[in-house]
């Protein structure tokens, strides 16, 4: 949908979409001097109410998600604990990477690990840290695509260890945190995902 599109979903002026497309708080792809946004992500904006607290570096998003600190009403606040990448790949490819040691998995496929009732998805939503992300994407046919359903999660090299002390082993995958789980669930367009997000942010385990 359009800048404008957006803003009137959003009640919000169409300059504030473009700041927060360009500050990476909403998906957006440009075509020549426009900007498109997916439906689905201006819809899950509106779901939460947007406090404005200041966002928190990497290694203090990790350090408030693993303590158990997260808040989904103000859900940019933890944007930097990863930079993302939307990438187009088979479903093979997509089950590869899931399934490598320097992989964490989040999103619907880790939800449904924490025990929550979703439908499986084909995309994934993943965590890799910075300095495997280039040996990892070499073994695998992806190409970035601004609007892909696929969604890795950059996590700098010095707020890794955050993270992977608390990763949880199901099968051949590592699943991310549930209040990792739940910020990226957040961001989807289904309000089943909300749902979800709400029940993992909530757990004390």
């Amino acid at each position: 949908m359009s800048l404008a599109d957006a803003s009137e979903l959003m009640g919000v002026s169409v300059e504030r979409v473009r700041q927060l497309v360009v500050a990476g708080d909403l998906p957006g792809v440009r075509f020549g001097n426009a900007w498109a946004v997916p439906r689905g992500s201006v819809m899950a904006r509106r779901q939460w109410s947007r406090r404005r607290g200041r966002p928190l570096g990497c290694v203090g998003a990790w350090r408030a998600i693993v303590g158990g600190g997260v808040d989904l009403g103000d859900v940019g606040r933890y944007r930097n604990r990863g930079s993302v990448r939307r990438l187009a790949m088979s479903h093979g490819d997509s089950e590869f990477l899931a399934s490598q040691d320097a992989v964490v998995v989040s999103g619907v496929r880790a939800a449904i690990e924490h025990g929550e009732l979703l439908q499986p998805v084909d995309a994934v939503d993943l965590y890799v840290r910075a300095g495997d992300q280039d040996e990892l994407f070499a073994r695998v046919a992806a190409v970035d695509d601004e609007l892909g359903d696929n969604v890795i999660r950059v996590v700098a090299n010095d707020a890794w260890p955050i993270l992977d002390s608390a990763t949880v082993s199901r099968g051949k995958i590592r699943v991310a945190p549930p209040g990792a789980v739940g910020l990226d669930l957040a961001v989807s367009g289904d309000p089943r995902h909300w749902v979800a997000a709400e029940s993992l942010v909530g757990r004390r385990d």
